[in-house]
């Protein structure tokens, strides 16, 4: 029996992918991914009955050098010796690489992204049959759109349900807090940004602002103020902690993102430009800041000074107006 592969580069496509994965016995889907960050520690945590193929290791990227030649280009040689088109009759991905492969080995694929990045873009539209990408206001030419965004996939009311039962264990109530996520810069999509951008202001907040912090290095940990409840990841539900927060901030883009579709006041405060990004702050959830304003519209947004739409009412007009994604990629596998 043929089988459909699913390529995993970071963990914000394996919760995107999830729930596609979850429709499929373990024996009709394999699941291919890099050692990148928590990404397959999560995913054998929470799917301890599918086959994981892990692919790449970023404890060798030191950098683009590195990244390329000990991590893209032998992991694109691994993939090519064992993808065939005997054993998959479909490829799924949120990147390039496997689609790259596919387009080799004549097996049908087609990818969703929301990064039309200069280089990464032109590649996966030669290598997949389809590419989707979400309602950007710039179109762009060769591809398909889905109107809503990834995070989208696994943040609907269809299947996400906050479930304040995962504030106990921090001794949380609901509402009293500010949710902030620092991100590692060690990836090719933040190698250009500072690193420790909340480090750099965290002494800046009121030591009566409570704070979770979610950091990707934990190198610096010490570094941030000791009042300062740090998550040990992986968190069981963390979308359920971001959910009944007071305030998202984050250095990455994806956590920004989903703190805006869960209906909290959201603060971006990394250098990417993103379409994706403007889709939530034209919505008025998403502030884009510089470093230096982030304690500032914090403070503001705790005092009731800036303005955001009803928690609830966003969602459900979110779930009125966008398309629900899993079911898209599910037609596109059925189809095929």
């Amino acid at each position: 029996m043929k089988k459909i592969l699913v390529d995993l580069y970071h963990l914000p496509q394996y919760n995107f992918f999830k729930n596609v994965i979850l429709n499929f016995d373990p024996d009709e889907i394999d699941i291919y991914c890099v050692n990148r960050g928590k990404l397959l520690a999560v995913i054998r945590h929470e799917l301890p009955d599918y086959n994981i193929i892990c692919i790449g290791d970023y404890k060798y990227n030191k950098g683009m050098f590195s990244m390329i030649f000990k991590i893209i280009i032998p992991r694109i040689y691994r993939l090519l010796k064992q993808v065939s088109s005997k054993k998959y009759s479909f490829v799924v991905t949120a990147h390039y690489q496997a689609n790259f492969v596919a387009k080799l080995k004549g097996i049908p694929n087609v990818a969703f992204i929301d990064d039309p990045r200069k280089f990464v873009f032109p590649l996966l539209k030669y290598s997949a049959d389809e590419v989707y990408l979400p309602p950007f206001e710039k179109k762009f030419s060769g591809v398909k759109y889905f109107n809503a965004l990834k995070e989208w996939s696994y943040l609907s009311p269809q299947y996400f349900k906050p479930d304040s039962a995962a504030l106990i264990p921090y001794d949380l109530e609901p509402k009293t807090y500010v949710f902030i996520r620092e991100v590692s810069t060690d990836t090719s999509n933040y190698l250009a940004q500072d690193k420790g951008i909340i480090l750099s202001v965290a002494d800046k907040f009121p030591v009566t602002t409570k704070v979770i912090l979610s950091v990707e290095n934990k190198d610096n940990i010490s570094r941030y103020p000791a009042s300062w409840l740090i998550l040990k990841e992986p968190v069981t539900d963390i979308h359920s902690l971001m959910y009944f927060s007071q305030v998202v901030i984050s250095s990455g883009d994806s956590v920004a993102r989903e703190g805006a579709m869960l209906g909290v006041p959201s603060i971006y405060a990394g250098i990417r430009e993103m379409p994706a990004n403007w889709i939530m702050i034209n919505k008025g959830m998403l502030v884009k800041s510089l470093p230096e304003e982030i304690v500032s519209t914090t403070l503001k947004i705790l005092n009731g000074e800036m303005l955001f739409p009803m928690q609830d009412k966003l969602r459900q007009q979110l779930l009125k107006d966008w398309d629900n994604v899993t079911s898209l990629v599910l037609e596109k596998i059925a189809d095929n």
